[in-house]
């Protein structure tokens, strides 16, 4: 077995070194004596002495690696810790400092539980948020600069609290069950639910954030598909109609029968030049409901009220306008895309149909924003 094969990161270094000893006591066992052991007889003494040296050094050597691991695992979490400290410092954010997470591939060195951010009012964060110190920066901004001056805009109300769904979570990102760890799986995002003034006004995602594209679509295609099916099922109808007409008419001619004849009109009535004194007074009269307009550009004359033709499915109702705090959560939204390695909302996908995503992976060529 080649010394140094195990490549291990920092949450394994220990784990590693235990497994660099097994390795090592293994090839002491198989390869310690230097020739076979026939049966019957016993091991050469030197051989059995220098088998068990080896195995001595190697277990000390297992031991010290072990320990060495497991000190440089404690010198990371502090720097780590301390670092994070720093980078809080002088900001408006109150964060606690937690224990090292180490769960399988999920952790974190140094995460912090976010409870507020800003003064003035403070924006509690609820429930508490177990986050990096790089997004509790960055979440601290974000509200500062994006999400109050936003909020006095649309909600005319400072916003004094922030409802979240999901922070720390071991787990894979959503639609990938086996094959990328989720951001949250190391502390690095934030699922948001919605936001509360201090006047008590809530503007939730899935409430309050309006139809999305999607649904759009999907019920104007619905729309457009039932005004299909009833123009269809009124030419079925007509069609029927005509059939059974059609075949009542065929009928009563096989029969011999044929339509009343219509009764005499007087002869005046159908000549009326027959009884008219003057040339005029035969000519037929325009009805009194019919007026002359002046012509119109294409000639002729045209009468007073034309009615318009009534379609047979009305078309499908126009969206209706944004309310404020539909516009104040897609604000925040677009502004939350200026900042954060992804951030993903309803108009994403069916899984954020009801909250806003946002974490700080780090993008090779832009920025996640849907």
């Amino acid at each position: 077995m080649r010394s140094g094969a195990c490549t291990c990161g920092w949450r394994k270094r220990y784990d590693c070194a235990r497994l660099t000893v097994i390795a090592a006591l293994t090839v002491v066992g198989m390869w310690g004596y230097p020739g076979p052991v026939h049966a019957g007889e016993a091991p050469p003494l030197a051989a059995t002495a220098a088998a068990k040296a080896a195995a001595s050094a190697a277990q000390a050597a297992a031991v010290q690696a072990a320990e060495a691991a497991a000190l440089q695992h404690k010198r990371d979490i502090e720097a780590e810790q301390a670092r994070c400290t720093a980078l809080l410092k002088g900001l408006a954010i109150v964060a606690t400092i937690k224990e090292p997470i180490e769960e399988g591939e999920c952790g974190a060195l140094a995460p912090v539980e976010l409870t507020s951010v800003g003064k003035k009012p403070a924006v509690t964060f609820s429930p508490p948020a177990i986050v990096t110190c790089e997004l509790a920066a960055e979440l601290a901004g974000w509200v500062a600069q994006d999400v109050q001056p936003l909020a006095r805009e649309f909600l005319k109300h400072p916003v004094s609290r922030i409802e979240t769904m999901s922070s720390y979570s071991c787990r894979h990102a959503y639609g990938r069950k086996r094959t990328k760890l989720s951001e949250h799986g190391r502390a690095n995002a934030l699922d948001i639910r919605g936001f509360v003034s201090d006047a008590g006004e809530t503007a939730y995602v899935l409430e309050d954030w309006g139809l999305t594209s999607a649904e759009i679509a999907a019920a104007s295609a619905a729309a457009h598909q039932e005004q299909a099916a009833r123009a269809a099922e009124a030419g079925r109808q007509a069609a029927a109609a005509k059939a059974a007409a059609d075949a009542a008419k065929a009928k009563a001619i096989a029969q011999g029968k044929s339509a009343p004849p219509s009764p005499s009109a007087p002869a005046s009535a159908a000549n009326p030049l027959a009884t008219a004194k003057t040339l005029v007074e035969g000519l037929p009269q325009a009805p009194a409901s019919l007026s002359l307009n002046p012509p119109q550009h294409l000639g002729g004359a045209t009468p007073n009220a034309a009615a318009a033709p009534v379609p047979a499915t009305p078309p499908p109702a126009a969206a209706e306008p944004p309310t404020a705090k539909s516009l104040f959560l897609r604000a925040v939204h677009d502004k939350a895309c200026l900042r954060f390695g992804t951030t993903l909302g309803p108009e994403a996908n069916a899984d954020h149909r009801n909250h806003i995503h946002v974490d700080m992976a780090e993008r090779k060529v832009r920025k996640i924003c849907d």
